[in-house]
């Protein structure tokens, strides 16, 4: 009788690897989207605030040049005075202070301070 012995060398097979690849793929695309929305919530947050830092820079420059509602207001008149230097949207948004006694704006929808 003579029975035949197949021994295994060490290594993994092409069926395993090929698993292991899958579950890192799903785990890194699971991590991706998880950072992408971060990084777009990060970037809507520092957007805001920028936004109500321009609106209050407006409001400080609208009371000391005694200025009234509908006056036009340009970052000229706000930078360096009331705000340290121009501000920047971190979604390469454009701001545009508007007249007083309105929203400040910036060109990325989604970063409506009203929505």
């Amino acid at each position: 009788m003579s029975q035949c012995v197949r021994s295994r060398k060490g290594g993994f097979t092409l069926i395993e690897m090929m698993i292991a690849v899958v579950i890192i793929g799903v785990l890194l695309s699971t991590a991706m989207a998880g950072f992408t929305k971060a990084r777009d919530n990060s970037r809507l947050k520092s957007c805001l605030k920028n936004l109500q830092v321009i609106a209050w820079a407006k409001e400080q420059y609208a009371i000391e040049a005694q200025k009234s509602e509908g006056d036009p207001v340009d970052f000229g008149d706000l930078v360096p005075v009331y705000i340290k230097n121009d501000p920047h949207c971190p979604a390469n948004g454009v701001y545009t202070p508007m007249p007083i006694g309105e929203a400040v704006d910036c060109t990325i929808e989604s970063h409506d301070p009203g929505s």
